[in-house]
């Protein structure tokens, strides 16, 4: 054989065993690797691969270490509780975890299969509902920035990787510690997010300022529309005072009063109410808010008209809207002294 055909053959020899050696490497150490789960799983969510994401993420462990947690950040971000109330929502947790955990699972695997939450009905607040368990878990809106880097733990073979991720609703990220462990088959596998409560928490927090904002900012405009209620309830009365319902001139008194002052403040009052961005944590409240104030317009208008036909039907129709209206007043109030913190009697709960 010539000098350089021994050459080649050597050089083939070396390569066959680079690549051999290469290939053995990659498929009995890197493919068991807590770096090669995160590489797969990041993969998986570009390639909408539920198979891949599934197999390199225990999502029933994630779920369930992070089940508490979730719980606490769902129920007790709207309002503050007291123990007895906290007592209450571990027992309805624990009613409610098997189709809770479910609805997660459900989501998760449209997720990754989408790329997208899925979407509720609007008005729907059921918790159960794996959109509305997604937005209060604060999945909703947060965005992967990348992994910093990957901690391995010698004494028990397990490892956590340091995800970055940004929440929507708040103005930081923040670096979830995504613990993984080696399965059976020795391919590390994500089990649990160790400090997914600090992540709750901090979503809880923010939250919680934008419902005191909203709380602070809409009292300010309810106290300024109240003073102005009261100053025509005043006047209403000393027209009713000087005059009698059968009177054409107090009667007009009485239509002018609805239509230039109690009307028009009422539809002001609407309109500053919808002008005002909600948080999705006093979305319940704001829509109470508008409906009342739907009632009391449609009270104004109807008491005006019956000044003028005095048809039974008009002001009778006029009187069921006031009532409807008181009514819901009271559980606005109650609503807002719960979100505040409060009791009825506006001290702190």
């Amino acid at each position: 054989m010539s000098m350089w055909k021994r050459r080649l053959a050597a050089f083939i020899v070396i390569v066959l065993l680079f690549t051999g050696g290469g290939l053995w490497w990659y498929f009995s150490h890197h493919t068991k690797t807590p770096e090669y789960a995160m590489q797969k799983i990041t993969e998986s969510l570009e390639k909408q691969d539920a198979d891949t994401f599934f197999q390199y993420v225990d999502v029933d462990a994630v779920l369930d270490h992070s089940y508490e947690a979730f719980m606490e950040g769902a129920v007790t971000v709207e309002t503050p509780m007291n123990d007895e109330a906290k007592a209450a929502v571990e027992s309805f947790a624990s009613v409610v975890k098997a189709p809770l955990l479910k609805s997660f699972h459900d989501a998760i695997r449209t997720y990754v299969t989408t790329g997208a939450w899925p979407q509720a009905a609007e008005g729907t607040e059921a918790l159960l509902d794996p959109s509305v368990a997604i937005e209060k878990a604060g999945l909703a809106g947060t965005t992967f920035s990348g992994v910093d880097r990957i901690e391995m733990h010698d004494e028990d073979g397990t490892a956590v990787a340091l995800v970055r991720v940004h929440p929507q609703e708040t103005d930081e990220d923040f670096v979830l510690r995504v613990k993984l462990a080696p399965a059976d088959d020795g391919h590390y596998r994500v089990t649990e997010v160790e400090n997914y409560r600090d992540f709750v928490a901090m979503i809880a927090k923010a939250r919680r300022a934008k419902v005191e904002a909203y709380l602070q900012e809409t009292a300010s405009l309810m106290a300024q529309h109240e003073t102005a209620m009261r100053e025509a309830e005043s006047q209403r009365a000393e027209i009713l005072s000087a005059g009698a319902l059968g009177n054409d001139a107090t009667r007009q008194a009485l239509k002018e009063l609805m239509e230039n002052t109690i009307l028009p403040d009422w539809q002001a009052r609407k309109a500053e109410l919808e002008a005002i961005d909600a948080p999705q944590a006093a979305q319940t409240l704001h829509r109470l808010r508008l409906h009342i104030c739907d009632l009391r317009i449609d009270y104004a208008e109807g008491y005006a008209a019956w000044m003028t036909d005095k048809k039974a039907a008009t002001i009778r129709d006029a009187e069921t809207k006031l009532k409807q209206a008181r009514t819901l007043e009271q559980e606005e109030l109650f609503l807002t002294k719960r979100m505040a913190g409060k009791d009825m009697e506006g001290k702190e709960s």
